[in-house]
């Protein structure tokens, strides 16, 4: 889910964490509206309350008894903010959440789920509430239908009871520890891109659990119930911030089966980046997006603000990501506004929907990490650069790395030139076809590539030359590749890196690249290459089967996450079978199943990367792991079985051509079946994928 969770921070907070730009004409209003709603203020007085009832959407708040003062932001009445006695009534009407958030409930919250008729329900009560509303009136309260207007005036005969502004600061303290884009963030681009989409948001403090609420009809197109709460494994620097917990998330005037369309496609990448021989480095980033749907006003993009990197003796080092200018395709200053993993730009103009415009960030900081001290780093899967959520990313990129000797450099796509600069050495490529995940990396590696029939795999040692290995993992390489073009099509990219990672036991597959563990470059020598290396052909054919499953076929979202993982699993499942016979698949489809069937029950696939367990991370991960791999693979197995070789291969080989560099669905997976089976597939995906059922 590549959802915003929204956080109201203090000015304290944007003045030392956020990063911060004004730019000249129409695009001040960016500027303008974050300020006003980073500085929100209460009255000077307050009113008194009974048995008011605030609804919005499955939400009923109920103000049983207290004060209540108008919440301000500049002149504006944007809200209510309420200390008394309170209570909260919460329900899901969305049956393929019921596992998770059941489950979620009770693993992690203070909250019970009720299964009242059809609906789970979670109840709370509280002594303090702010409610902010934009794009839906503000509820009638003391004053009636004209209290916004009485709240500005702030009429004796209705404000009678004390300022509530200690209780509203310290409300504003506790909050500026949430770890999520400010709220100002939402605000601003629902005023500027959907003006008459509603968003509320309602912060719900000293009940059993801390919550947020939040009602977003004009980007998200969801409603959310979340709660925020201290991570016990969280760095020093970190031990009181409050991080989000998804109880509740369902969607608003949609089916979550269907991908949400992006705001605006990014189309376009070209990267320029300095690395020192330390932490530091620079980037030049120049975007294409292009709106869809409506006319653009603020662009939103996710953008790392801090990064924490661990020496070998653990220490925690915070490193800091700086946006220094943001310039339209003319040069010209935009504003933005970059703060918690996400940055807003205003646009010199609104933009029109299918028009493409041109936006150049220039980024610096120290945030190069090299894992435990090593001689390497990443700037890998999160987002290094400006970047919308998935459903938006469809961008060819250009990359040029400059970095000092002895690193050598890697950068996604066909290699244009390699070349050494006095102290510098300096890689160029490109990729001419729509991805997600690029990447730079560079570190002290020595490099070893062979080319067959016009593919060049690269194979990069880490800290010395290792022959032996780089020609095993070549020639590995190219017979997993050949097998996969018989049922999956041409290999997608002209060249394929595998770069040697100092670690153990894990792949990662971004374009024409894999990050691979050090047991697969010597999988025979010490306890710890043996214990690591059992499954290295399977998760080697795992990781070049994501060059189609991820990048050829893209995930729209995280709920589609399947598509990647899932089929590029049972793709090495596929290719285990025929290079190491039957007994082997069927060993692996048995361990599947016992692994799946442990985890079946307590959530559905497309809502597992939403799984958070705090105070037991090794359980969350294993749950995910159970399900988005392992149950994933299994379900394709049982449409293999029933099928047959024949249709299933054909199925496989045809969407990857139906949607070859598209985003794909599961809903559009079940349609292909139904075409070459005759046979409806609905109900199947229904009670085994946004279902428990495990056939």
């Amino acid at each position: 889910m590549n959802r915003r969770v929204l956080v109201l921070a203090s000015a304290a907070l944007f003045a030392a964490k956020a990063g911060w730009s004004s730019g000249g004409t129409a695009d001040a209003d960016l500027a303008a509206a974050v300020r006003r709603f980073d500085a929100l203020k209460v009255g000077s007085a307050s009113a008194p309350v009974r048995d008011v009832t605030l609804d919005c959407g499955h939400a009923t708040f109920v103000l049983k008894t207290g004060a209540i003062t108008p919440v301000r932001a500049g002149d504006e009445v944007v809200g209510l903010f309420f200390e008394g006695t309170g209570t909260l009534e919460y329900r899901s009407a969305d049956p393929v959440e019921y596992p998770v958030a059941s489950f979620e409930t009770r693993k992690a919250t203070g909250l019970t789920a009720e299964k009242v008729g059809s609906a789970l329900v979670w109840r709370d009560t509280f002594p303090r509430l702010l409610w902010l509303s934009s794009g839906r009136p503000l509820p009638a309260l003391p004053g009636g239908s004209a209290w916004n207007a009485a709240a500005g005036r702030e009429e004796a005969n209705v404000f009678t009871a004390p300022s509530l502004e200690t209780a509203f600061r310290a409300y504003r303290e506790k909050f500026s520890r949430v770890q999520a884009p400010p709220v100002a963030h939402a605000l601003a681009m629902q005023r500027a891109n959907a003006p008459g989409e509603p968003l509320v948001v309602a912060d719900v403090d000293g009940g059993k659990e801390t919550l947020r609420y939040v009602f977003d009809a004009a980007r998200d197109r969801s409603e959310s119930l979340l709660a925020l709460r201290r991570d016990p494994n969280a760095d020093p620097d970190f031990k009181q911030a409050l991080y989000p917990l998804v109880i509740s998330d369902q969607p608003i005037g949609r089916d979550r089966r269907d991908p949400m369309p992006p705001e605006f496609f990014l189309s376009d990448v070209r990267v320029d980046v300095t690395a020192s021989d330390e932490k530091d480095v620079t980037l030049s980033v120049t975007e294409t997006i292009v709106p869809q749907g409506r006319p653009l006003s603020v662009a939103r993009f996710d953008l790392v603000s801090l990064s924490i990197a661990h020496s070998a003796t653990g220490y925690a080092d915070t490193r800091h990501h700086h946006v220094r200018a943001v310039t339209d395709e003319a040069g010209k200053p935009l504003a933005f506004h970059h703060s918690h993993r996400e940055i807003v730009v205003g646009l010199s103009a609104p933009v029109p929907p299918d028009r493409p415009v041109k936006l150049r960030f220039e980024i610096e900081g120290d945030f190069l990490i090299r894992p435990g001290g090593d001689n390497f780093w990443q700037l890998g899967v999160r987002p290094w650069f400006p970047q919308p959520d998935l459903s938006g990313q469809f961008y060819t990129f250009h990359a040029r790395v400059k970095v000092k000797k002895p690193f050598v450099a890697f950068a996604s796509g066909r290699t244009l030139s390699r070349s050494s600069d006095g102290d510098w050495n300096v890689v160029e490529t490109e990729v001419d076809k729509p991805i997600q995940f690029a990447i730079v990396m560079a570190g002290k590696y020595d490099i070893e590539q062979e080319t067959r029939e016009g593919l060049t795999i690269r194979v990069a040692s880490y800290a010395g030359k290792n022959t032996r290995a780089a020609k095993q993992l070549t020639n590995l390489s190219f017979a997993i590749i050949d097998f996969y073009q018989r049922f999956l099509g041409p290999f997608p990219f002209p060249e394929f890196d595998i770069l040697e990672i100092n670690s153990y036991g894990f792949g990662q597959a971004p374009p024409g690249t894999m990050f691979i563990t050090k047991e697969a470059f010597n999988p025979y020598i010490g306890e710890a290459n043996q214990l690591y290396s059992q499954g290295i052909n399977e998760r080697f054919a795992h990781e070049i089967a994501h060059q189609y499953w991820g990048h050829v076929v893209k995930m729209p979202s995280s709920e589609e996450q399947w598509l990647t993982e899932s089929f590029a699993e049972y793709s090495a499942a596929i290719f285990l079978r025929e290079f190491k016979g039957k007994a082997t698949y069927e060993q692996l489809l048995a361990y599947w199943k016992h692994d799946a069937s442990r985890s079946t029950e307590i959530c559905p696939i497309p809502l597992v990367n939403r799984l958070d367990l705090p105070s037991n991370e090794e359980e969350a991960f294993r749950i995910r792991y159970d399900l988005l791999y392992f149950k994933g693979a299994w379900l394709l197995a049982a449409i293999h079985k029933e099928v047959g070789d024949e249709t299933f291969l054909t199925f496989m080989k045809s969407y990857q051509k139906s949607f070859r560099w598209k985003f794909g669905s599961t809903k559009n997976v079940a349609g292909l079946l139904q075409v070459l089976t005759k046979k409806d597939w609905m109900p199947f995906f229904e009670k085994n994928y946004w279902g428990t059922g495990m056939p």
